[in-house]
Order: C-alpha cells, then sequence, then structure tokens
C-alpha cells in the first residue's frame, strides 16, 4: 500500500502564496515572488517598488570598497 494519495485526492488549495508576496514586474512582465535582479535599481528600489536585493551592500562589500578607494586616492 503506498504510503501517498492519489494526485486527484491531494490538497493543493494550502500551498498558494498570499497576494501580497506577489508583485508585478514590468521587467519580467508578470507576476513574481522574488527579485529576479535584472533591472537597473534606483537607489534601493527596483523598477517594481520593491527593495532590490542585488542594490544593497554588505559590511564586507563596503569594506572592500572603501579599501580599494582608500589605495587608489591615497
Amino acid at each position: 500500500m503506498s504510503l501517498l494519495r492519489p494526485e486527484s485526492q491531494r490538497n493543493r488549495s494550502g500551498r498558494r502564496l498570499p497576494e501580497y508576496r506577489s508583485l508585478g514586474c514590468p521587467r519580467y512582465g508578470h507576476r513574481v515572488t522574488w527579485c529576479r535582479q535584472i533591472c537597473i535599481p534606483i537607489g534601493n528600489k527596483g523598477d517594481c517598488g520593491r527593495l532590490a536585493p542585488h542594490a544593497l551592500i554588505g559590511r564586507t562589500q563596503a569594506a572592500i570598497a572603501a579599501y580599494n578607494e582608500a589605495r587608489i586616492t591615497g
């Protein structure tokens, strides 16, 4: 006897994401749940208005940029 129910009897309704987690992406063309990182962000925001993860700079990246800038100017 199989441990899984047949596909026709499985409950798939609980797996949908809430509407607020999907926003329209003008570059990608439809609703996506995460950033595809294909736009050029303005500040920290992408074209869709969400925070663009590819625009954020972490501590390590900031330290490397400061080091490189100090080497060039200094």
